[in-house]
């Protein structure tokens, strides 16, 4: 791997860059609609130049944007790169992207591979950009038949050179549904949970709880309305299911049942106790 490209510096696109600019010795070179946020990126070395008269020399190229962006800005790029360039999103969404790219840029004799890397913060922009953003997270790859089982070996050892710290391999399916679960549905309850009116009497009532409850609140809403919405039946179907076992909560409470209210809290337990104890014999890989 030579050159890379990366389009999208924000968050995640930067951080990828300084991640690559810390752990190989690639060439870098970008994109961004922001032509301040790529000047930054030039002046402080991260990337060697912009990407817009490179398009022929990369090896690797990186799309970090909306999800809503992806397929048209990839197809509109893809003749400029040459043949044999792996092309990988980084988008939370998975089956709109694979299945817009996969067969088209097979065709066209470039690699594609849909990317997801499981990392990121409350807050956003290239500012927020951090090397080490992806230190031991995991980095998921999603296959079909269209993959190209060379350019994903190359992928694997490129992102395990970045710093995280295991590469899994998924279909876009399942990629789209487990993610709705470990990730959507957890912005979701966080931004409701928030608006109780209580939220005005908790200071000097809260602790640690509350601030784990609420912490990715702080979110992009432009980002995670796009991605809501592009994952919609696996999306709906977590909140479906998490409505359910909050009803069972209620009546119970409302019912004093104590023994089931019990009940429901230790099979909780138990469940966060075993998928604790099954995760530490994964080496801690999330």
């Amino acid at each position: 791997m030579n050159a890379v490209g990366v389009i999208g510096l924000g968050l995640i696109g930067g951080s990828m860059a300084k991640a690559v600019k810390s752990n190989t010795d690639c060439i870098i070179y970008g994109m961004d609609a922001d032509e301040n946020v790529l000047a930054a990126a030039v002046s402080e070395g991260v990337i060697t130049a912009g990407l817009e008269e490179h398009f022929d020399e990369i090896d690797m190229l990186l799309v970090a944007l909306y999800p809503t962006d992806v397929v048209d800005i990839i197809l509109g790029i893809a003749p400029r790169l040459k043949k044999g360039c792996i092309v990988i999103d980084c988008t939370g969404v998975k089956k709109i992207i694979c299945t817009g790219l996969s067969e088209q840029l097979a065709d066209m004799g470039l690699f594609f591979i849909g990317g997801h890397p499981m990392a990121g913060k409350e807050v956003s922009g290239y500012t927020n950009a951090d090397a080490d953003l992806y230190r031991g997270a995991s980095m998921i790859l999603c296959t079909d038949e269209h993959t190209d089982e060379q350019a994903l070996k190359l992928a694997d050892d490129f992102f395990k050179k970045l710093g995280f710290g295991r590469v899994v391999h998924t279909t876009y399916e399942e990629h789209d549904s487990v993610i709705a679960y470990t990730s959507q549905l957890a912005h979701i309850v966080s931004s409701s949970y928030i608006k109780s009116p209580t939220l005005e009497k908790r200071y000097g009532f809260s602790a640690g709880s509350f601030k784990d409850m609420t912490r990715v609140a702080k979110l992009n809403e432009n980002m995670w309305a796009d991605l809501f919405l592009a994952n919609e039946d696996a999306i709906v179907s977590e909140i479906d299911s998490l409505i359910n076992h909050l009803m069972e909560y209620e009546n119970a409470i409302e019912g004093h049942n104590r023994e089931k209210l019990v009940a429901l809290l230790r099979d909780g337990r138990i469940r966060k106790e075993e998928d604790e104890e099954k995760e530490a014999g994964m080496g801690g890989q999330k």
